[in-house]
Formats: structure tokens, C-alpha cells, sequence
């Protein structure tokens, strides 16, 4: 069994797939799982061709981009009790493994510092760890936070960061343009905020000792969506949740206020 099983997914990027999956797949004592989440291009045919060695995923009928979705249904391929989460822009130095290696240990989570535009999605964890959060929220949609609310749950769960040296990665630079297709809210910056505000109100509750179904929370993201967009960017929102006392009824309402 390898020691780490590298994840990255891929959606419209094939063009950078083609030049950062041969860095992983140089990688000892490393799985490769390569997530192609409907890609347009078949990204999975170019990498059975190439690359027979990496374990495909294939999820269809997908018209807009889950993160967070397609990185779990790659956790759930990988076999190894390690995890590398990087994206397919992402290039990775050929000594990336001999580096971390020393580095892993029960209970961390590792993450490239110091930190670079391009890197906020990537980090290193125990397989077992991310399963004991539930994974990704795949709540979130569109582009950005999924990643800092996985971090965020690892910590709440006892887990501690560590570092890595980023100078191991290479991120591609690109347009908030690619950034942004095959989602809802095709502007990065807009769908950002969007999601900042769910991963805020998700902090709150948990403060508060309140953990949601994801029924709940998909209500809550839908209406967080539909306000800030229906009000050009404000929003005006009260959450209320019951909680029982001691055999009495507490109902709690959070307020929510945003302007420009």
C-alpha cells in the first residue's frame, strides 16, 4: 500500500491536468486519484491513456463544478492512509514526499507555508481524520471556502496544523474566468462571499453547540444565495433555532446584516 494517495479533480482543466498529473505520477510511494467530475474535455481518457497507473473516478451528469463533492468521492477511491488534496493546477516538486514524510504523524494536518496564492485548497491529512468530520460540506457551491471550512472542522476535532515548505508547489495563475465556469454564480469574488457567509454562520451555530442536517443546511445556503443576489449584495437574515433546557423550550435567533 502507498504511503499517500494524491487527489486532484478535474472539471475544464485538462489543459493544466496534462501538465501537473506527470509531477504526481513521479511521486514514490504515492497513489494517484484523479477525480473527473464530468469533464467536458474526458479528462479520464486522456489519463487512462497516459497514465493507466492513476485510479480514475468518474462522476457524470454533473453541469456545474462541486468541489467539495468531487474531492470526497476521491477520498472515498483512495487507498492509502494518507491524503495530499491539490488541485490540477498545481505542480508538485519530484522531492514532495521525502519532504513531508518525516512531517506525519497522528493528528495533523499539514499545509504549505509560507502561504501563496493558489495554495489555499491544498493541504496533507490522514485519511481517518477527514472520514471522523463527514469530509467536505457539500453544501458549499461554486468557487472557494469549502476548503477553509474542512480545515476549520479538522481543527474543532482535535486535530493541529503543521507546515510544509510551499516552495515544493508550483500554482498555475489563471483567470477568474476559468475560475468561475461550470458554476451558478459564474464571478469567483461574488460566489466567495456567498459562501463566506454560510461557513460564517456555520462557525456561530457550532459556538453555540448547534450542528445542523444537511437538509437544514442546504435551506440555509439556498437562502443566503438567493438574498444576497435578489438585493445586489445585501442581506438581511435571521436564523432561529430551538434547543431544550432542562425540559424547556430555548429558541435562539441569530441576525445577520449585510451592506456594503
Amino acid at each position: 500500500m502507498a504511503l499517500i494517495s494524491a487527489i486532484t479533480t478535474c472539471k475544464g482543466r485538462l489543459a493544466h491536468l496534462q501538465q501537473t498529473l506527470p509531477t504526481l505520477m513521479s511521486l514514490p510511494d504515492c497513489e494517484v486519484v484523479v477525480v473527473d467530475y464530468d469533464c467536458p474535455q474526458r479528462a479520464r481518457d486522456w489519463v487512462r491513456s497516459k497514465y493507466p497507473a492513476a485510479r480514475i473516478v468518474h462522476v457524470s451528469d454533473r453541469p456545474h463544478y462541486n468541489a467539495a463533492e468531487a474531492r470526497n468521492r476521491g477520498v472515498a477511491a483512495a487507498t492509502a492512509p494518507w491524503l495530499f488534496m491539490v488541485d490540477a493546477d498545481v505542480a508538485v516538486a519530484p522531492t514532495f514526499v521525502a519532504e513531508i514524510r518525516p512531517l506525519l504523524r497522528p493528528g495533523i494536518v499539514l499545509r504549505p507555508a509560507p502561504h501563496r496564492r493558489g495554495l489555499g485548497g491544498t493541504f496533507v491529512v490522514a485519511k481517518c481524520d477527514l472520514n471522523a468530520i463527514g469530509g467536505y460540506d457539500e453544501v458549499f457551491e461554486g468557487w472557494g471556502g469549502e476548503d477553509v471550512d474542512a480545515l476549520r472542522r479538522l481543527e474543532w476535532a482535535g486535530r493541529h496544523a503543521a507546515a510544509f515548505p510551499s516552495e515544493l508547489l508550483a500554482p498555475a495563475s489563471h483567470s477568474d474566468e476559468e475560475r468561475g465556469r461550470y458554476h451558478v454564480v459564474s464571478n469567483p469574488r461574488v460566489n466567495l462571499t456567498i459562501n463566506s457567509l454560510y461557513r460564517r454562520m456555520k462557525e456561530d451555530m457550532h459556538a453555540l453547540g448547534v450542528e445542523s442536517s444537511e437538509e437544514v443546511r442546504r435551506t440555509l445556503y439556498s437562502q443566503i444565495r438567493q438574498d444576497f443576489l435578489n438585493t445586489g449584495g445585501h442581506l438581511n437574515l435571521n436564523v432561529a433555532f430551538k434547543r431544550t433546557i432542562h425540559g424547556r423550550s430555548l429558541t435562539t435567533t441569530l441576525r445577520y446584516s449585510l451592506t456594503r
